[in-house]
C-alpha cells in the first residue's frame, strides 16, 4: 500500500513538472512588450472595449468571475455561458487575464498575429507561438506575415512591428485598430479590477488619515514624556 502511495505521488510530480504547458514554445527571443495606452478612469473607453468584446470575443471566451456589472450587462456580455473548444483547446476565461498576464502583454499579443499555414488556425503569434486562437482581429487589422530577417535599429528593443509586415489591409486604419485594441485591453483591465479607481481614491484618504493620526500620536507621546520627565526631576 505504501509503495502505491509513493508511486502515485511520484507520478503526480512527474506529470506536473513535465506537462505539455512546460514544453510550450517561448516568445520570440528579445521581443519586448509594447506599453498599452490605456486609462483606467476613461469609462467611455471601457464601454467601447466592452462592446468590442461582446461583438468579437464572447463567442469563445467567458467572463465568469465578473458578475452583476452594469457595463457588462449594457454591452450584452453573458457571464454564465460555457466556453467552446477551438482546435481542441478550451479558451481561457478572461475575467482575470489582465491581472495574470498584464495589460502590456494583452495589448502586444492582440497585435502580434501573423499568417502561418502550418498551424490548424492558419495563423501564429509572436508572443504566444502555437496559440490555438484564430485571427479574429484580422478583418480589422489586416493580414500580416512574419519577417525572417527584420531590419531595425539595433539600439532599440525588438517589438512586434519589427517582426511582421502587412500584406493585406483591414477595415481599420492602423491608428484606429490601435485604439480599438487599447479599448479592449482597458475593458479587460476593468474586468480584472472593477473597483480599481475607487480603491485608489480610498487609499489616498486612508494614507491621509494615517498621516494625521501619526502627528496626533506624536504630539500625545510628547505630552506623556513631559510628565515622565517631571516625575524624574
Amino acid at each position: 500500500m505504501m509503495k502505491r502511495y509513493i508511486f502515485t505521488i511520484l507520478l503526480a510530480l512527474f506529470t506536473t513538472q513535465f506537462s505539455p504547458s512546460v514544453w510550450a514554445e517561448e516568445p520570440i527571443e528579445g521581443l519586448e512588450l509594447e506599453t498599452a495606452p490605456i486609462n483606467r478612469s476613461d469609462m467611455d473607453s471601457i464601454k467601447r472595449g466592452a462592446k468590442f468584446f461582446a461583438t468579437n470575443c464572447v463567442s469563445c471566451h467567458t467572463l465568469s468571475y465578473l458578475r452583476y456589472d452594469p457595463i457588462v450587462k449594457e454591452a450584452g456580455i453573458p457571464t454564465d455561458k460555457k466556453p467552446l473548444a477551438i482546435n481542441g483547446v478550451v479558451p481561457p476565461d478572461l475575467s482575470l487575464e489582465a491581472s495574470s498576464k498584464g495589460v502590456d502583454w494583452i495589448y502586444t499579443y492582440l497585435h502580434s498575429f501573423y499568417k502561418d499555414t502550418s498551424t490548424a488556425s492558419g495563423v501564429n503569434n509572436l508572443l504566444f507561438p502555437g496559440t490555438a486562437m484564430p485571427a479574429i482581429l484580422a478583418p480589422y487589422q489586416g493580414e500580416q506575415v512574419r519577417v525572417e530577417k527584420p531590419v531595425y535599429d539595433l539600439l532599440h528593443h525588438v517589438e512586434w512591428f519589427d517582426l511582421v509586415k502587412p500584406v493585406r489591409p483591414g477595415s481599420m486604419k492602423p491608428d484606429e485598430f490601435d485604439k480599438a485594441v487599447a479599448d479592449l485591453t482597458n475593458f479587460l483591465a476593468y474586468a480584472a479590477e472593477p473597483f480599481h479607481e475607487q480603491q485608489q481614491k480610498i487609499g489616498y484618504w486612508v494614507l491621509g488619515f494615517l498621516v494625521i493620526l501619526f502627528v496626533l500620536m506624536y504630539m500625545l507621546k510628547k505630552e506623556y514624556w513631559k510628565d515622565v520627565k517631571r516625575h524624574k526631576e
